[in-house]
């Protein structure tokens, strides 16, 4: 009984010391990834974990990443939903910034996140509004758009933008309105849907190319 307590005892204090150096120094984190997939790792300048709900609360420049996506936010809180950790639900808040794949960017206020079977699955983000650009490798702009809700579907590289969508090609001056519009980043691909509601209508607008020396 008493080698019990005293382990307990020193258990307490080596997890209290634990966090304390995690609250001074920040956190790091790394979860075992799907098959064929990198790590899923994260980072936060500090973290506390309920063994009893598996709920993790991250503070702090906090940030979720595999290969070339991550999520980053002012806080996270991340709930297992399998016994080896490798099924997660993640809820991000605060200056979501959300690093997709082929150079997509995603701005929110807030994120969930979907970790199954070790691999970053899901992203769906709010905002006022949630917003989306996707770039070239030299920075040059290509795409962006914006909507009250946006859902990717990371192994289809799909962007799903819902409310008030607006999507915009600045390379030719070209724009879509819907109240949904679907962007596929690999293939460059745009549907607008109206959905439901009777007499409504996807607006697209094409702005013709200047002739030398014409208004």
């Amino acid at each position: 009984m008493f080698m019990a307590t005293l382990f307990s005892e020193r258990l307490a204090a080596g997890l209290a010391a634990a966090a304390a150096i995690a609250m001074l120094t920040g956190a790091s984190g790394t979860l075992q990834g799907g098959v064929g997939k990198d790590p899923v790792r994260w980072v936060a300048r500090s973290w506390d974990l309920d063994y009893k709900t598996r709920v993790t609360h991250l503070h702090g420049e906090v940030k979720i990443s595999q290969g070339e996506m991550s999520v980053a936010a002012d806080e996270a809180e991340a709930t297992d939903t399998s016994a080896d950790s490798r099924n997660s639900h993640w809820v991000f808040t605060g200056n979501v910034h959300v690093r997709a794949e082929r150079q997509g960017e995603l701005h929110a206020d807030r994120a969930t996140v979907e970790i199954t079977d070790g691999a970053l699955a899901s992203a769906n983000v709010t905002g006022s509004p949630a917003q989306f650009e996707q770039t070239r490798a030299t920075s040059e702009r290509l795409v962006k758009g914006h909507a009250a809700a946006i859902s990717y579907d990371v192994a289809a590289a799909t962007m799903q933008l819902n409310g008030e969508a607006w999507l915009s090609d600045e390379r030719n001056n070209n724009e879509m309105r819907s109240p949904s519009i679907t962007y596929n980043m690999r293939d460059r691909q745009i549907a607008g849907d109206v959905g439901p509601a009777p007499g409504g209508r996807v607006k697209t607008t094409i702005v013709p190319k200047s002739v030398p020396g014409k208004p």
